[in-house]
């Protein structure tokens, strides 16, 4: 298939999906079920990118009022969880408030993310929690990439250097990727509750096989920001654990646990003109529109989740409507530079 003909496809895709999110959001900005998680957290970001920016606006103001505590974080309840991950979230809600211009909202953000970050990465835990001191490859790639569109570049250098430095300790690639750190360096023996998403076995099935492609994006805006070349062989060699890995990331229908790796090839491929990766841009825009749901949703992996709740359907809608529409930037750039 064409990236002429993959485009229109995923265009009509991702215009299904900003039909079913805009149906969940109130006259007054409150996102549906909110008082039973922060599945909306990437509703701004995702209708900034779809060009929604009063829905997107009138969902931050709400957030800005009511869904965030005076420190700057969710407000505390049963809608924000245990806490863990925290600045993955606070991630997405400050790329939001950048796209749409809430410099106040964003200013509040990044305060709270000040008070998180250790030594360039997001930790895991709460403060005080039992896995406080380790932080997160997933929530440092997101947070790096909002300090570059925040201009803070100072954060996303630190951020730059922790992801780097979590590529080079890695003992067992392509087969194992580590995905936490410690201050003393990369933890190859996390712990069992988190072994799933610490320890991500690329050659069997069903596993966290997201974190290469939101590393590679956050490297790929870094290089686009600073040249810097470093960065773009890191995003290059993210990408390639997955492409090394079990064919099941892109045959398993009951599995979206690839979703980012799509998003890091498009923002790779923007970054890097010298690499093509047209074919896989085409196979990753397929892979979407066969997991998307009649209605216009996407939702979790049925592996883990066979009925999905609102909140998880809002959660995964966004997200996958922002990741096809990199896509879709990507592909136009392939099609321009050909």
């Amino acid at each position: 298939m064409s990236v002429v003909a993959a485009a229109q496809r995923l265009r009509a895709s991702r215009d299904r999906a900003r039909d079913w999110l805009l149906e969940r959001v109130c006259s007054n900005g409150r996102p549906a079920d909110a008082d039973k998680g922060n599945g909306w957290s990437r509703f701004p970001w995702t209708f900034a990118l779809l060009g929604e920016t009063a829905a997107g606006a009138s969902v931050l103001e709400w957030a800005n009022r009511e869904g965030l505590g005076e420190n700057g974080d969710f407000s505390a309840g049963v809608a924000y969880g245990q806490g863990r991950f925290s600045a993955y979230p606070i991630g997405h809600l400050t790329m939001g408030a950048l796209l749409l211009e809430r410099h106040d909202v964003a200013a509040r953000l990044f305060n709270r993310i000040g008070a998180l970050e250790q030594n360039g990465g997001m930790p895991v835990d709460v403060p005080g929690g039992p896995y406080a001191d380790l932080t997160d490859l997933l929530s440092t790639a997101q947070v790096g990439m909002a300090a570059i569109l925040g201009g803070r570049m100072d954060l996303a250098k630190r951020i730059r250097d922790w992801t780097l430095a979590c590529l080079a300790e890695q003992p067992a690639l392509p087969n194992i990727l580590y995905t936490l750190r410690s201050p003393q360096g990369l933890v190859t023996e996390p712990p069992a509750d988190l072994g799933w998403v610490a320890a991500v076995k690329f050659q069997e099935a069903r596993q966290a096989y997201f974190y290469p492609g939101i590393a590679a994006g956050f490297l790929g805006l870094y290089a686009m920001r600073t040249g810097d070349k470093d960065a773009l062989a890191g995003g290059h060699a993210y990408l390639g654990i997955n492409l090394a890995g079990t064919q099941a990331q892109f045959d398993d229908l009951a599995s979206v646990q690839a979703c980012k790796f799509g998003w890091g090839v498009a923002l790779m491929q923007i970054a890097d003109p010298t690499h093509d990766y047209s074919d896989t841009l085409v196979q990753m825009a397929d892979w979407f529109i066969a997991r998307q749901r009649s209605d216009g949703s996407w939702g979790p992996s049925t592996f883990v989740s066979p009925e999905p709740s609102q909140v998880e359907l809002m959660t995964k809608t966004a997200e996958h409507a922002m990741e096809v529409t990199a896509i879709l930037a990507a592909l136009a750039v392939v099609d321009a530079r050909a």
